[in-house]
């Protein structure tokens, strides 16, 4: 859709949220006050469930590369080792980074949630949320009984509802796969430049994916959809996503699951920019003609996240010699013979830059300025996206034949606000 309203956005994700065969999720929620900071008051936090039905062998999980990592993250590691799990654990509010006992306490709530189901298989857990404070581990275990009688098999949106922090809305993408489907969830936005995740994703489907092939083509997956976008250029210490299987549809083959788990995550990537905090704009930067992946990557990457060009994005404002000024430095610090005369610069279509000179002139900054408006944002964003649109920038180097794409957020004033109190 290129426009919504908040009844049309609801019905989106209601038309997404059909959970595949073999799912069943539970939320419920729970007070505390963070011991690290009392001052902060009760705050209410939400305890999410996402469970298969019958322990499932076929799963997968791809994690932050940040060296001070989560407790969770930690745990979720070793459980990839596990010959079955039944689903993941999620808290929002505290994301158990670094926290005292924090390793226990991941440990011991995965265990209790496991318990109080009478399930033979463990859980992931998931915890997102403030840096640095620990986990109420009485309070949430004392929730678990309700999330036991709460649990549904209809509909993933109250569990992507409930894992959100500084979301907006939630997200939730589907895909048909064969006989079968994928539907996937992701919360994050801030703190979102991810390294082999975002900051959560979940990914369900039925179709009997074997364990290795899982493994192998989500993590392709990630790196061409979640490791292709940025809000802020931080890597979270949380980031987790988790591909679950229950194993109920005929697998339809690695080339047509690989299609479909990356069209929903794909779809997730970009709504997660979408919803970035203080998000005023997507844009996304192609860089092609480069000498391989890598280097386009990392070109693109230098474009998404230039302060001066997300500033000039915020405002609207065509300064295209920022993107030059970004790529040039870039280039300069990896070395890149990098060539005027073959480099060409196009935004929304519109060539600006060509044979080594800019293509200026007042038409075409006013035709800029009201391409970028018709893509702006409202802001403070309300609980749903006003638009699917996105800016296009290309860079073609002239220097090979590999492309990459990054899909990145302006830098607004929103955002610094936000980052601003985000615990006061």
């Amino acid at each position: 859709m290129d426009y919504f309203d908040s009844d049309a956005w609801r019905g989106f994700l209601e038309s997404q949220a059909l959970l595949p065969e073999g799912f069943e999720i539970a939320v419920t929620s729970l007070d505390f006050t963070p011991v690290e900071k009392p001052d902060a008051g009760v705050l209410h936090m939400k305890l999410s469930l996402l469970r298969t039905t019958e322990p499932t062998s076929s799963f997968a999980g791809v994690f932050t590369k940040n060296a001070f990592p989560g407790w969770p993250v930690l745990v979720g590691r070793e459980l990839l080792d596990a010959p079955l799990i039944q689903g993941v654990l999620v808290n929002n509010k505290v994301a158990n980074v670094g926290a005292s006992g924090g390793l226990e306490a991941s440990r011991r709530l995965a265990e209790a949630m496991r318990t109080a189901l009478g399930d033979r298989a463990p859980f992931i857990p998931s915890s997102t949320g403030v840096i640095g404070w620990s986990l109420p581990v009485e309070a949430m275990e004392t929730a678990m009984p309700d999330l036991v009688q709460k649990r549904r098999s209809d509909s993933l949106l109250p569990f992507a509802e409930a894992i959100m922090t500084t979301d907006a809305w939630p997200k939730i993408r589907c895909a048909s796969c064969g006989e079968g489907r994928i539907v996937g969830t992701a919360k994050g936005a801030g703190m979102v430049e991810p390294n082999m995740a975002t900051m959560l994703s979940y990914l369900l489907t039925d179709v009997d994916v074997p364990r290795d092939a899982a493994r192998r083509i989500l993590s392709d997956v990630v790196k061409r959809s979640f490791n292709r976008i940025s809000v802020d250029g931080e890597m979270s210490t949380s980031d987790t996503v988790i591909l679950l299987s229950s194993r109920k549809r005929p697998y339809p083959g690695d080339e047509a699951f690989a299609s479909a788990l990356f069209e929903t995550s794909s779809a997730l990537a970009e709504d997660v920019v979408r919803n970035g905090e203080g998000c005023g704009h997507v844009f996304r930067i192609i860089v092609s003609g480069a000498p391989d992946e890598p280097t386009a990557t990392a070109l693109a990457r230098s474009v998404a996240n230039a302060p001066l060009t997300k500033t000039a994005i915020r405002g609207n404002d065509p300064n295209i010699g920022r993107i030059l000024q970004a790529i040039g430095a870039a280039c300069g610090r990896l070395g890149i013979n990098f060539s005027r005369e073959r480099t060409v610069l196009t935004i929304g279509g519109r060539e600006v830059y060509s044979s080594g000179e800019f293509k200026l002139d007042g038409a075409l900054e006013e035709s800029l300025n009201r391409y970028l408006k018709e893509r702006e944002l409202p802001l403070p964003a309300p609980r749903w996206p006003a638009h699917e649109k996105r800016i296009e920038i290309e860079v073609n180097l002239g220097l090979g034949e590999a492309s990459s794409a990054i899909i990145a957020s302006d830098l607004s004033e929103e955002y610094v606000k936000i980052n601003t109190d985000y615990r006061t």
